[in-house]
């Protein structure tokens, strides 16, 4: 059986230096199911044995003392940068003028095309009953607002929702605080 410890032992031997260092012997013991130790004693009785000489490993020089620097007075960390708010745009909302110049706010784009008679256009209609019973199609004029304008507009649809839902019916109450509750959000937002 061949010894794979020995050249391990060898170049430790080597590396430890030169030999007026204390010399040691250690003691491979095998027992009789094939296990192998390594100590500093001889190896009991009934155990195989085989010896080695070795230069005993020196400590290395102990390191030098940390050299002691005045303490300095602790610096207080920089507060970190304050992220900046970045508001998201508000919905869309769109301002209707009526062809009487009546201005409505919706936040779907709905130019509420409809049939007007003819008469209430200011259109001169006696004496012709197919034109008395004649309407003409008009449609309103609707503008996509911008957002600082949009913002004003939801402020003030905020504060007529919070006093309809304070003054609601009970069929209408749990509407109208959804509706406080949603517009409360986009002035938060989008509007602070």
């Amino acid at each position: 059986m061949r010894a794979w410890w020995w050249p391990s032992l060898a170049i430790l031997l080597i590396a430890v230096g030169p030999s007026a260092a204390e010399e040691i012997t250690v003691y491979r013991c095998q027992d009789d199911k094939g296990r192998v130790t390594l100590q500093d004693e001889p190896c009991p009785a009934g155990q195989t044995e085989s010896t080695r000489s070795m230069v005993r490993p020196q400590d290395p020089p102990p390191r030098p003392a940390p050299t002691t620097v005045a303490a300095e007075p602790p610096v207080a960390p920089e507060p970190a940068p304050q992220a900046e708010w970045t508001p998201y745009p508000p919905p869309p909302l769109f301002q209707c003028t009526d062809y009487d110049g009546e201005v409505r706010y919706s936040e779907d784009y709905d130019p509420n095309t409809r049939c007007v008679p003819l008469s209430v256009l200011g259109y001169d209609v006696r004496g012709a009953p197919q034109a008395a019973a004649s309407c003409r199609w008009v449609q309103e004029s609707c503008l996509r607002l911008d957002d600082a304008s949009a913002c004003e507009q939801f402020i003030a649809r905020l504060k007529q929702a919070r006093s309809d839902a304070l003054h609601a019916f009970s069929d209408t109450a749990a509407y109208r605080k959804s509706e406080v509750q949603r517009l409360e959000r986009i002035v938060n937002d989008s509007c602070r």
